[in-house]
């Protein structure tokens, strides 16, 4: 299947659904960029995956993305819309989700988390957890490609829940994440603690700890695993379901209010046990804010550095006042034509008018240094930006895509008598906690 799904690329899914760009698969999914339900362009971007239809779970699969789709929680991804299709003859099934610009697992082959990181990427993974728990679902798939990052928000993907105590379809073979009980088939709460503990460490190394299925004992905790991370997978990886901690557990610890112990945590929770009715769910964390931005870093801020030359020529440089002039907005998206800043004509640069990128406030506390950002614009006789484009991305996707919105905003002077063509200038934007500034050079032709 892995070898077909990109040729249905332009098709139509339940005539509403349009494949858009193949965005990767494998012989059981394939997920490609659509529309979401009711919208239209870029605005209304939606992610769809489709999977073969199972004829003895079909209905079954349905229904559990149906009630998926019920559940409301920040850091879960929403779907939007399920159904049967049928395309070149094969039967399938399709779930309509938020689009994520960014997976963790694109992150780890560039760099591990570091420790602050990590913390800030724990608490917005716990709490989608455990409102799954909760609602008496078990995720079953916890691992960095279903850690995933819109605008500055880390969620969760909720396409793959189960019920504790049913058995796995569509798969015999278990996966380097999943617990020792995995042979059996069967899923529980337990299953996503387990898979936690060793997505953690994986994150914070680069690597799965060593771990020999076959032979008893639980997998080391690497000696680099600092604290209070060392204690959670400690309590994460127990070889038996029932001495793990539940998610309420590993939030109290890392909010500092669960004591250390010298021993594991007794027999106490099922296998199969939901977390409902036995925990409250945790409080709200009075600190969100500042561990939603500090996470922000594992997906924004990857540490790629692409070299920048400054350029020779003359400069028209702005600077927009960080935190304090920064609204953030739900979903971490800014519209930076919003707030255009219009300077005197700069006659050596050709700048009329400068349009900052409006970064939220989250999203600021997140950087580390300086992020620099060019964007190469075509502009019309008008002294419109006619064209904009990358040259130079940066680590970031938000921050890229915000300099881009902004670079099309901009105004230069009119053309000249003489001058015939379009006119092209390099915009750079560098990005740091305290401001953001903005240059301009007339490129050479």
């Amino acid at each position: 299947m892995s070898e077909t799904w990109k040729q249905w690329e332009g098709r139509t899914v339940d005539g509403k659904f349009p494949l858009q760009s193949y965005l990767g698969g494998s012989d059981h999914s394939a997920v490609f960029v659509t529309l979401a339900p009711g919208s239209a362009g870029d605005s209304g971007k939606a992610a769809i995956k489709l999977i073969p239809a199972d004829p003895a779970d079909a209905e079954g699969q349905l229904l559990r993305w149906k009630a998926t789709g019920d559940l409301s929680h920040s850091n879960l991804i929403r779907i939007f819309s399920t159904g049967h299709c049928e395309l070149n003859g094969t039967q399938l099934l399709y779930v309509v989700m938020e689009y994520a610009e960014e997976d963790l697992s694109q992150i780890l082959p560039e760099r591990a988390l570091t420790p602050e990181e990590a913390r800030g990427l724990l608490p917005p993974i716990l709490r989608a957890l455990q409102c799954v728990h909760d609602k008496g679902y078990v995720h079953g798939h916890i691992q960095p490609s279903n850690i995933l990052a819109i605008g500055d928000q880390v969620k969760l993907s909720s396409d793959t829940l189960g019920v504790p105590g049913e058995r796995r379809r569509g798969t015999t073979t278990t996966r380097p994440y999943d617990p020792p009980e995995a042979a059996t088939g069967a899923i529980s709460t337990a299953t996503d603690v387990w898979q936690l503990g060793m997505t953690l460490i994986e994150v914070l190394t680069q690597h799965l700890p060593v771990w020999h299925r076959a032979r008893s004992g639980a997998p080391e905790v690497p000696e680099a695993i600092p604290e209070p991370f060392r204690e959670i997978n400690r309590h994460c990886l127990q070889v038996d379901p029932g001495q793990r901690w539940a998610v309420a557990e590993i939030s109290d610890w890392l909010e500092g209010k669960r004591q250390k112990t010298t021993s594991v945590q007794p027999e106490g929770l099922a296998s199969g046990a939901l977390i409902a009715g036995e925990r409250k769910a945790t409080k709200k964390w009075p600190y969100l804010l500042g561990l939603t931005a500090v996470v922000a870093v594992a997906f924004f801020l990857i540490a790629r550095p692409k070299p920048s030359s400054p350029p020779t020529e003359a400069q028209s440089t702005q600077t927009q006042q960080g935190a304090a002039g920064d609204k953030s907005q739900a979903g971490g998206d800014e519209k930076p034509a919003t707030n255009a800043k219009t300077a005197a004509t700069d006659h050596q640069s050709g700048v009329v008018q400068q349009v900052m990128p409006q970064v939220s406030a989250g999203a600021r506390r997140t950087i580390q240094g300086k992020i620099k950002v060019r964007v190469r614009v075509e502009v019309d006789a008008a002294g419109n930006v006619a064209e904009a484009k990358l040259e130079s991305a940066g680590p970031s996707q938000y921050f890229s895509r915000i300099a881009l919105e902004a670079a099309r905003a901009w105004k230069f002077s009119p053309a000249q008598a003489g001058e015939s063509g379009p006119r092209e200038w390099k915009l750079q934007f560098a990005y740091t906690r305290a401001k953001t500034e903005a240059s301009a050079v007339r490129a050479r032709r």
